[in-house]
């Protein structure tokens, strides 16, 4: 049991965490001036959070029952994304750990797949193939299986940051739930950023009850706190100087040899395709050049990829383009989707895009979901359009990441 603490250590201890709330306010609000951003009311009040629930749960007065986990949600553009890695580069601490959720899912699917095999193996007899399905032993295997894998990916780590919080597939509300309450038991600050409020995590009706369980963990043991200045920072017009990452690119549409040329491009020819299998599924690509990569967008978007293809690619090619994208009379559902699910994993490992689109290509967004149309027509403001209109607004470049 531990010792009870003097007045005097709690005075000092208390003196201490408010040094540390000081400290990470003060390199958030010094870094946001380096980069040329004028943060709002809405922002300084989720410094204040962050940088207060952080500080309380580093303080050795810390790890409390009180709810210093903190679910950030609001809609696209709004600075959550940039918030939190302000933030999480100024914690004082080693033992901290930032990651895309969607990275990170998929990391804990395969290790969970590989260390439940091995758990099976261990305790199935031969010639049992199923004789053993809903076995007490199997199922016990099974979750130790999975709690080891998610113990694996997150021991040792005091602070831990999911960008883009979100559950969209039924087969992955069990694992978040575990994945979720091991966090929470295990004493690790969670800070999510989220696109949704939390009683929209797999918003389909006929399966949304399998997330219930999460939810309420949620709302039991975390802030949930939606930032929301009614302002899309993307649509801020930047100097090229100030770009970097995605937002190096370019929207264009049709563009023409001359277009082409002012970007540093030319048309690839046929000599130049390349055929890639990136995990199960072979992809053309128009051509490779060192580090960039140009796709064609029926190669890329309407065959069968998927997003473990992009986040392979996306390690040895930092700067894509897809022509050829179409507009709404000849977008398939399949096509925007994959579309969509490509420019997530650029955006997010902040991989430059220029893409080149049809008439009409916006409009197809409104096949989308409200909330998924509203990130993807954010994500392309932080594109250069040469100042064309989308939706009645001149997009540019992005002032603060989602």
């Amino acid at each position: 049991m531990p010792h009870p603490t003097s007045p005097v250590q709690g005075s000092i201890l208390r003196g201490a965490s408010r040094h540390v709330r000081h400290a990470i306010k003060q390199s958030v609000e010094i870094r946001a001036t380096s980069e040329h951003l004028q943060l709002d009311a809405r922002q300084y009040e989720t410094i204040d959070l962050l940088s207060g629930n952080a500080a309380a749960h580093l303080s050795p007065l810390g790890r409390s029952p009180g709810k210093n986990h903190v679910y950030l949600w609001g809609p696209p553009g709004r600075g959550k994304t940039w918030l939190l890695g302000a933030v999480f580069d100024a914690l004082p601490t080693e033992r901290k750990l930032r990651v895309h959720f969607h990275d990170f899912f998929r990391d804990l699917h395969a290790t969970a797949h590989k260390a439940t095999t091995v758990a099976l193996e261990q305790i199935d007899e031969p010639d049992s193939l199923g004789e053993t399905r809903g076995r007490a032993d199997r199922v016990a295997a099974r979750t130790s299986a999975i709690e080891r894998s998610i113990e694996t990916m997150l021991g040792g780590v005091e602070v831990l940051c999911f960008d883009e919080f979100h559950c969209n597939d039924p087969g992955d509300a069990m694992l978040l739930a575990r994945t979720v309450k091991y966090i929470i038991d295990r004493g690790i600050l969670l800070i999510t950023t989220s696109n949704y409020p939390p009683e929209e995590l797999l918003s389909d009706e006929y399966y949304h009850h399998l997330v219930l369980p999460t939810i309420t963990t949620i709302r039991e043991n975390m802030t949930v706190h939606e930032l929301d200045a009614q302002r899309d920072y993307r649509a801020i017009e930047r100097q090229a100087a100030q770009r970097s990452g995605f937002s190096m690119g370019t929207l264009l549409r049709s563009p023409d040899s001359g277009d082409l040329e002012r970007l540093g491009l030319t048309e690839p020819g046929a000599v130049d395709t390349v055929r890639l299998t990136p995990t199960s599924h072979e992809i053309r690509a128009l051509r490779i050049d060192g580090r960039q990569i140009w796709f064609g967008f029926p190669d890329l978007c309407e065959a069968l990829t998927s997003t473990v293809d992009y986040l392979k690619l996306v390690r040895d090619h930092d700067h894509w383009i897809i022509s050829g994208v179409p507009g709404t009379e000849r977008m398939t559902p399949y096509g925007l989707r994959r579309l969509a699910n490509v420019i997530d994993v650029l955006y997010d490992h902040q991989v430059r895009l220029d893409m080149f689109v049809e008439d009409g290509f916006t409009d197809s967004f409104n096949h989308l979901p409200e909330l998924e149309a509203a990130r993807l027509r954010s994500r392309i403001n932080a594109l250069d359009t040469g100042n064309e209109q989308i939706s009645g607004t001149t997009t540019s470049l992005e002032g603060v990441h989602s």
